[in-house]
């Protein structure tokens, strides 16, 4: 049996057609994420670490590239997130500037925010590893199926 990947949805295609059992599918689609997940990482910002006006620390740098996670694949989707650095969405997409009232020590104030622009890493993190992924996984069933 002879595989070639022409794209994303060839792969899938090809998948879908051939004899893998759940969890070989899964493995596939596993490797592959994890060589994205590499290329998220190396595309993943770094800002600066941040201190309020006590001296404490409120902000530690690197906090983003450290949570990007895969979930192992499961149906042949593996996911990959932020995990715990729940501002992502943010950098990724940026958002427009604002203000609220909010509540502090019981007081209403008014608080304000700047804009950010995009810094769509997890785009370019999985554009650039795009070839890389479908090779690893085409190789992960060649080796499953001795192909």
């Amino acid at each position: 049996m002879d595989l070639q990947f022409t794209g994303l949805d060839g792969i899938l295609a090809n998948l879908a057609r051939l004899p893998l059992e759940e969890n070989e599918e899964n493995a596939v689609v596993t490797k592959g994420a994890k060589i994205t997940q590499k290329a998220i990482i190396e595309e993943a910002p770094i800002g600066t670490e941040r201190k309020n006006k006590k001296g404490k620390v409120t902000y530690k740098p690197g906090s983003l590239k450290k949570n990007i996670k895969v979930k192992r694949a499961v149906d042949g989707v593996a996911v990959i997130h932020t995990g715990k650095a729940y501002h992502g969405h943010l950098v990724e997409f940026g958002r427009s500037a604002g203000s609220k009232m909010a509540k502090k020590n019981g007081k209403t104030q008014k608080v304000t925010w700047g804009s950010t622009n995009a810094n769509p890493f997890f785009t370019r993190g999985f554009e650039s590893s795009k070839n890389e992924a479908k090779q690893a996984m085409a190789d992960e069933i060649r080796k499953l199926k001795n192909l």
